[in-house]
């Protein structure tokens, strides 16, 4: 049996197909940044009219891979460590939303408090 690939194999597969056709070169921030945001486009159309998606689970993986590829481009050509950067964002989060929040029972009461935490929350608007 095949063993689960690591994140850094994921990276490094993506990174070499990518290198392999002169990608890395060709494409720039920007052009990654919009091309993350037309497949994350691609995957919502699956919703589009209806809480339930039209497509099968392979459809919407397929999506995400390709969210996760540009992703993956996106992060080594700004020399961005995303694994790390995905925990100093949910540290984030979870000062922003604590847990307790959740605890509430009452479905009105937490939403109440959920909104109050959110719109207290001082989210740095730096450029």
């Amino acid at each position: 049996m095949q063993s689960r690939p690591t994140f850094e194999q994921v990276r490094d597969a993506v990174m070499a197909h990518v290198r392999a056709r002169g990608w890395d070169e060709e494409n720039t921030g920007r052009g990654l940044a919009i091309s993350i945001s037309l497949e994350a486009s691609e995957l919502l159309e699956y919703f589009q009219w209806q809480e339930e998606n039209v497509g099968d689970t392979e459809d919407l993986a397929s999506e995400l891979a390709d969210i996760i590829i540009y992703t993956v481009q996106f992060a080594d050509k700004y020399g961005i460590d995303i694994l790390p950067e995905v925990l100093k964002k949910l540290d984030k989060t979870a000062k922003k939303y604590p847990v307790e929040i959740f605890d509430i029972k009452d479905k009105e009461e937490r939403n109440r408090v959920w909104r109050e935490a959110k719109l207290s929350y001082e989210k740095d608007t730096t450029l």
